[in-house]
């Protein structure tokens, strides 16, 4: 990693030190619950990336073989340059501050992205597919338009939410006290309502870049508002506390910092006016077929992901042969959409387990930590779908990489095409399956 220069540093030094926080968001009035600490990766063997064999120059007739991916990020990952010096909502970050914010507090540094090649010859779907569904989309503009993520609140309170159920894939992860949060990413189904939205959390700053998308949130805790804003991403930011028209508040709601929402609608604005709405790639990473895949580890007709045992943030999903879709639960209630009245369904569910790293940043007046997870370079991972299950890596060279369940082969292995619903946990993390 290139070093970041001394000016750099105290420049940044003495701008942290004039930040003046927002007060935090307000507590949520679950019970907090106690924190489990950076605990070492788990032992488990993990098969290395197949040597990509040179191919023969195409005859003037012959199809042109698609780029293959042959550097070994993994075993040597690759460089990051220092963040440009930048200025975002009339507050200026040094070069490098992006970084140096991560090591003041204690955050593991950010991977290095990859070249734009490598991304370009990962596995992708057929041309007018969508790449995070494997189906068409509702409209063909879909498809070039940058993927929108957005924060959505899960705490008992919030729930049923508005406009899950609409989402190409929904990422969860604890937040902090004992409750779960979700960034929730739209890009061939298009976002109507969806809320209540909240702020922003560490594990944003992997998923914004992985899926060049929009994040649409309200605030976050200074120090990851900083991260934000002084990131290479920072223009794909749309922000309540930043200013952007993106949201309303509704009249009622269980408590006040729930009664945030936005639309589809008001997020194209923001976005165009912002001169991001369009993406400048597309996605690739994730495999879809309708069939199942072969060599799968057994059969899962129900699964259990204890993020706070005892209290509705475990998440359960049972397989309902009838629709071939993993019905969810919470707290072993059905978890419903408030837009639809029905119950939310996974056609894919995978499950990363990742080092969980307690950081000194200050989520809540209860004290709560922030938590990172590491989804850089590879893990334990699971797939559930069709009623079945493969125990496979997890696999993420770089910064701008997808991360991906991969087979022995280094292939990803297919989704069935629809929604996934990703869950990430610590690696010491006991999920149950039968």
């Amino acid at each position: 990693m290139k070093r970041i220069t001394v000016a750099a540093i105290l420049a940044a030094t003495m701008l942290l030190a004039g930040c003046s926080p927002r007060p935090p968001a307000p507590p949520a009035t679950e019970p907090p619950t106690r924190q489990a600490v950076a605990t070492p990766r788990p032992t488990f063997t993990l098969r290395p990336i197949p040597s990509a064999t040179a191919a023969p120059l195409p005859s003037a007739t012959a199809t042109v073989p698609p780029f293959l991916p042959t550097p070994d990020y993994l075993a040597t990952p690759p460089d990051r340059p220092p963040s440009p010096a930048r200025t975002t909502r009339h507050k200026t970050y040094p070069v490098g501050a992006y970084e140096f914010i991560h090591d003041q507090f204690r955050v593991p540094p950010p991977l290095g992205p990859v070249p734009d090649e490598y991304v370009a010859g990962l596995p992708g779907v057929a041309p007018g597919l969508c790449p995070l569904t494997g189906e068409p989309p509702e409209e063909a503009a879909n498809l070039t338009a940058r993927p929108i993520d957005i924060r959505v609140d899960n705490s008992a309170q919030s729930r049923p939410q508005l406009g899950l159920g609409r989402a190409d894939v929904v990422w969860e992860t604890l937040a902090e006290g004992g409750i779960t949060r979700f960034t929730a990413t739209y890009q061939c189904r298009q976002p109507e309502t969806v809320g209540p939205v909240r702020s922003a959390r560490l594990i944003d700053l992997q998923l914004t870049p992985m899926l060049d998308a929009l994040l649409v949130h309200v605030g976050a805790a200074q120090q990851v508002t900083d991260m934000i804003w002084a990131s290479p991403f920072a223009p794909h930011d749309i922000d309540e506390w930043g200013g952007d028209a993106a949201f309303y508040r509704v009249a009622q709601a269980p408590v006040s910092w729930l009664r945030t929402y936005t639309t589809g609608q008001l997020i194209a604005k923001v976005a165009e006016a912002h001169g991001v709405r369009q993406a400048e790639h597309s996605v690739r990473g994730w495999r879809f077929s309708a069939a199942v895949p072969p060599n799968a580890t057994g059969a899962a007709t129900k699964l259990t992901i204890p993020y706070t045992p005892g209290t509705s943030s475990v998440v359960s999903y049972i397989y309902a042969a009838a629709g071939g879709r993993y019905l969810r639960f919470q707290g072993n209630v059905p978890h419903l959409d408030r837009a639809t009245g029905r119950q939310l369904a996974a056609d894919n569910v995978l499950v990363l387990f990742a080092r969980e790293t307690v950081t000194p940043i200050v989520e809540d007046k209860l004290g709560n930590r922030s938590l990172h997870y590491d989804l850089g370079g590879e893990g334990r991972g699971l797939l559930f779908r069709d009623g079945q299950f493969w125990e496979a890596p997890w696999r993420r060279e770089g910064e701008n990489v997808l991360v991906r369940i991969v087979g022995t082969n280094g292939e990803p292995i297919p989704l069935k095409p629809g929604q996934s619903w990703v869950q990430i946990v610590r690696d010491t993390m006991e999920v149950a399956w039968k």
